[in-house]
């Protein structure tokens, strides 16, 4: 749960006091202009950036309290970012791996099965487990990426744009592993400009302005029948701009 939350960076106000709870099991997805606070959100619940005022929870763990252990909470959060972020010097299961030994501080052996078990859930096959990011399509990595935050089993997973640096046809094959894991249960909180894909995995969209949610409710109503003046242009935007990249 996330409320009343705020966030300045000097004059820029980057987020106005929002609010929102996210169930066990359901799929939430944050849509919205571009530079309207929505990774700043995600990096707040995930504690990389402190908030100025306002409460998180993660069910009874109340993750903006002083006294917390935020390296031990992080762990039951995973985050998966635009660009990847694996280690170039490691291999994919290596990748996959190294939270499992370096954090949980689990034998080889153990973090290694765990590490498979992720990869092949994310439709990573044997013969890419010992390839180097370099030797990786972009969707290839991003995939790496989610396994490597599912191996570490996670309350919530957040997906910061997932698919903004890939082309069409590896953008489809990263929605589908996360559509698969949203409908195995894994609680997910989503930012992404994926209209279809939001309306297929979403339980409910919200829309991000200026720092604000200002509208959400279930994905044909948000999309096709927004009450907001504010939704309508940013879906018909988004919409006008996907018309024309096919």
């Amino acid at each position: 749960m996330v409320k009343d939350l705020y966030k300045r960076y000097g004059d820029k106000a980057v987020l106005r006091g929002v609010s929102f709870e996210v169930e066990k099991g359901k799929v939430k997805v944050i849509m919205g202009p571009s530079g309207t606070g929505k990774t700043t959100l995600l990096k707040c619940i995930d504690m990389l950036v402190k908030p100025d005022s306002g409460k998180i929870w993660l069910e009874d763990l109340e993750l903006t309290d002083p006294r917390i252990d935020v390296s031990e909470a992080r762990r039951k959060i995973g985050f998966v970012f635009q660009e990847f972020n694996l280690f170039h010097h490691l291999t994919a299961i290596k990748n996959v791996m190294i939270g499992l030994t370096k954090v949980k501080k689990l034998p080889r052996g153990e973090a290694r099965a765990i590490a498979e078990r992720s990869l092949l859930k994310v439709h990573i096959d044997r013969e890419l487990w010992d390839k180097y990011p370099a030797q990786l399509s972009g969707g290839q990595k991003q995939r790496v990426a989610i396994a490597r935050a599912l191996a570490m089993e996670p309350m919530i997973m957040l997906y910061d744009e997932p698919t903004s640096a890939l082309d069409p046809q590896l953008t489809r094959e990263v929605l589908e592993v996360i559509k698969e894991l949203a409908e195995d249960g894994m609680t997910s909180l989503i930012v992404t400009h994926e209209v279809g894909f939001a309306s297929e995995v979403a339980d409910e969209i919200m829309i991000m302005i200026d720092g604000r949610i200002v509208e959400r409710g279930d994905p044909r109503s948000i999309i096709y029948d927004p009450r907001r003046e504010e939704t309508r242009k940013f879906f018909n935007k988004i919409m006008k701009i996907g018309d024309e990249l096919r």
